[in-house]
């Protein structure tokens, strides 16, 4: 899906994210089993996952559509 994002202004694809943080997964995998399997669970769920801006990984973004997407290649907006 192409995007345009609301905070950074890129323009491309948008990519499928994680919520949570690695190095707290590793974490709670150290020090305590449960939670651990827990957190890993939710960050591998629909929940845990969210489509985003490849550059600043916010949500924020506006969908553009095929004949948007067109226009901005012919008037030379979109970097290379």
């Amino acid at each position: 899906m192409k995007i345009k994002c609301a905070n950074c202004d890129y323009m491309g694809e948008a990519t499928l994210l994680q919520k949570g943080s690695r190095s707290k997964e590793i974490a709670l995998w150290c020090c305590l089993f449960l939670p651990g399997l827990l957190y890993t669970l939710w960050r591998q769920s629909s929940d845990g996952r969210y489509m985003g801006c490849p550059q600043c990984k916010s949500a924020q973004f506006r969908r553009i559509t095929r004949r948007e997407w067109k226009d901005l290649e012919r008037q030379g907006a979109l970097k290379a």
